[in-house]
């Protein structure tokens, strides 16, 4: 039975060859777009000075032909007339129509001098409504400028530069700002308007915005667009604008992750496709998975545990989690439902209806899953005890730290020398020891040796 691999290879040169193809064609949009805005911008306003210059043209052309071929009017008078038509106002100077009676003002006018006012107040329409639109126009982009004025202004060091404003490049700015870190966001499209004045925002083609962040100071470089050769290629100019910057870049495909990650060691890349997979596998064991980040190129999962009858934790102490398992208690919760204990001590013990949560990673879930616990490897040798007192007290902290039954301890205490009976975990072994030890109790540490009958 033949087996067929198909392994993705990528030729070098030829990726070399796309960024700078890409980047000369991105650099030429952006110009073009720029060029296009630019040129956009002075059209409207040619076409500003054009209506204005006619519209005051017509008026003072208006109020001449008044003058001259009106009846009885004065330059007050056909001032005022002429610019009521310009903006429309033709029924205001010559009312409704009338077969039988004409108006007022159309008994003492000729005919082709009302049919110049018509004429002007059509004109006058037209005219008037372009210069209405774009001041419309400029006051629209004037709030929007105003409003863009009261961002925040742009880190001057060790802040994030975080580039890609899509909904992962949002959730990143948002959890940046809970931890209290200071970030400027790059984005070469329009956002929406909720999200402009929550951070500093340069919204410009990422050539000319990196040098406007202050990147030789900044902590790190964050790219999340949604095209992995753009978060290549925007990361690679990153780099030679500011060497000593980290640079994180999102990817979706495996194979195009691993090639990028060894060919730029300055980098990590994270790969969205391979951490939703070991979401899931995790997820497959029954257990909650709350979140998830990347830490040392390792998927670290935040993992909520219910303690339930036969479960591989159940009446483990802390200490024998963490070191057994290789994970990290970061909250603890009693079946009682008593306060939650953030950090909780090492020495308190799992049982039935108890909820905790741990960081871990897949590895350590799967050992969790099948009781698999690191061996322990390490005795505590008691000497002596140099206060008659620290027999009682030192009994219990054995007890307590190590697990084994308060008898059992008490018959260690009163038969000095001796070893306690359970091997340790070598980090619980050390807290044991500096308990005794202040206590007034001298203790040791030393290798497990199993008993070989």
């Amino acid at each position: 039975m033949k087996q067929f691999a198909t392994v993705r290879k990528y030729n070098w040169q030829q990726l070399w060859q796309e960024i700078v193809l890409g980047r000369a064609w991105n650099n030429f949009k952006y110009k073009m777009a720029d060029l296009s805005r630019t040129f956009s911008r002075y059209q409207s306003l040619r076409v500003a000075i054009i209506c204005g210059v006619t519209v005051l043209f017509l008026w003072g052309f208006g109020t001449i032909i008044y003058i001259l071929n009106y009846p009885g009017s004065n330059i007050i008078e056909a001032f005022y007339a002429t610019i009521v038509l310009l903006l429309g106002g033709y029924g205001d100077i010559f009312g409704g129509v009338n077969f039988k009676t004409p108006p007022e003002a159309a008994q003492n006018m000729s005919g082709w001098l009302r049919l110049f006012s018509l004429v002007l107040t059509l004109t006058g329409i037209g005219f008037v409504g372009v210069l209405y639109a774009l001041l419309t126009d400029t006051l629209l982009s004037s709030r929007f400028h105003f409003f863009n004025s009261y961002q925040p202004s742009i880190p001057q060091k060790d802040h994030v530069v975080l580039i890609g404003l899509n909904r992962v490049g949002q959730r990143v700015a948002a959890l940046l700002q809970e931890f209290k870190q200071p970030l400027v966001g790059i984005s070469s499209t329009a956002l929406n308007a909720d999200f402009i004045n929550k951070i500093p925002l340069i919204i410009d083609n990422i050539t000319d915005a990196l040098g406007k962040v202050n990147l030789a100071n900044s902590k790190s470089v964050v790219v999340v667009t949604d095209d992995d050769m753009e978060n290549l290629e925007i990361a690679l100019m990153a780099y030679a604008k500011s060497p000593t910057t980290r640079a994180i870049i999102r990817t979706y495909d495996q194979y195009f992750r691993d090639n990028v990650a060894r060919l730029f060691p300055y980098a990590q890349v994270i790969c969205t496709s391979a951490i939703s997979a070991e979401v899931f596998a995790a997820a497959a064991f029954g257990e909650n998975i709350l979140s998830l980040f990347n830490f040392d190129t390792q998927t670290i999962l935040v993992v909520e545990y219910m303690i339930e009858a036969g479960d591989t934790l159940n009446g483990l102490l802390l200490a024998e989690v963490a070191y057994g398992y290789g994970v990290v208690p970061i909250l603890y919760q009693s079946f009682k439902r008593s306060p939650v204990k953030l950090m909780p001590a090492d020495h308190t013990q799992l049982s039935i209806g108890d909820r905790l949560i741990v960081l871990a990673n897949s590895n350590s879930l799967q050992r969790i899953e099948r009781g698999e616990m690191f061996p322990r490897t390490w005795q505590v040798q008691i000497e002596k005890v140099l206060a008659q007192d620290a027999i009682f007290d030192g009994a219990n902290e054995i007890s307590i730290i190590s697990g084994c039954s308060i008898g059992t301890a008490r018959e260690l205490m009163h038969n000095l020398p001796g070893q306690l009976p359970v091997a340790l975990y070598k980090q619980q072994a050390l807290l044991l020891v500096r308990r005794l030890s202040k206590l007034r109790v001298t203790a040791r540490l030393k290798p497990f040796v199993q008993d070989i009958d």
